[in-house]
């Protein structure tokens, strides 16, 4: 896949698009992956495991120039992914997947740093609680003023963006999203801190189109980059 440097590709499908499969897509996963989908109890669960890993390796191996199965991952401090440089590779890429209920959602740039979240809307969290875990004192109160209706989606794309931006510096939620500063502009784009744990860091997000009843949002250290989805 051709792959610009200023640009970010986002694939999103359904899991429940690949599940079917599961078995024939055994073949594409690595014998650790294949270990670790046999800790599932619940065998929807071990097939979307399955299909998430194998749908990732298939992607990342048409920008690689490889084969899927020679593709081997690195794991950071906190656990976030990235593709070794074995030798064997023309190239690689940086990435980041996040999926929700039956949603994927997989992100590719050249180069740097790059995080991806995806929620369902399903979700019925205690906004109540939520709101002072998770919100600046700021946010909080921009989101408590709304009407109800609006609440719960508000939540969740400061959410989203938080999480992009946490994963996209590798530290996850070993860092409070309480911690983590989102700045909204009116075109979908938010500039986010950490100013109190990351003073020198500033990310770059962008709400992402998806599916009905999710709401997703991508994080990098790009200022300015254009975002070309494809849906599977």
């Amino acid at each position: 896949m051709p792959l610009a440097q200023d640009a970010i590709h986002i694939w999103r499908t359904a899991l429940s698009a690949i599940t079917p499969v599961s078995e024939e897509l055994k073949a594409v996963i690595s014998v650790d992956e294949l270990t670790r989908s046999e800790r599932f109890l619940f065998p929807d669960l071990r097939k979307g495991f399955i299909g998430g890993r194998a749908l990732l390796r298939m992607i990342l191996a048409s920008y690689c120039n490889c084969g899927p199965k020679d593709l081997c991952f690195t794991y950071g401090q906190f656990q976030k992914p990235g593709i070794e440089s074995n030798g064997r590779l023309s190239q690689t890429v940086a990435f980041n997947l996040s999926h929700s209920a039956d949603a994927i959602q997989i992100a590719i740039a050249t180069e740097g740093s790059i995080g991806i979240d995806v929620e369902h809307l399903g979700r019925k969290p205690d906004l109540d609680a939520l709101l002072a875990e998770c919100l600046t004192d700021e946010e909080e109160w921009s989101v408590s003023r709304m009407d109800e209706s609006q609440r719960q989606q508000a939540f969740l794309r400061y959410w989203v963006h938080k999480e992009a931006f946490l994963k996209c510096v590798g530290y996850g939620f070993s860092v409070s999203p309480k911690a983590v500063l989102v700045s909204f502009c009116d075109d979908g784009r938010s500039v986010i801190r950490c100013p109190d744990q990351m003073a020198d860091v500033v990310l770059f997000g962008r709400d992402l189109p998806c599916g009905a009843g999710y709401i997703a949002a991508v994080a990098s250290s790009k200022r300015e980059y254009t975002v070309q989805p494809f849906v599977l």
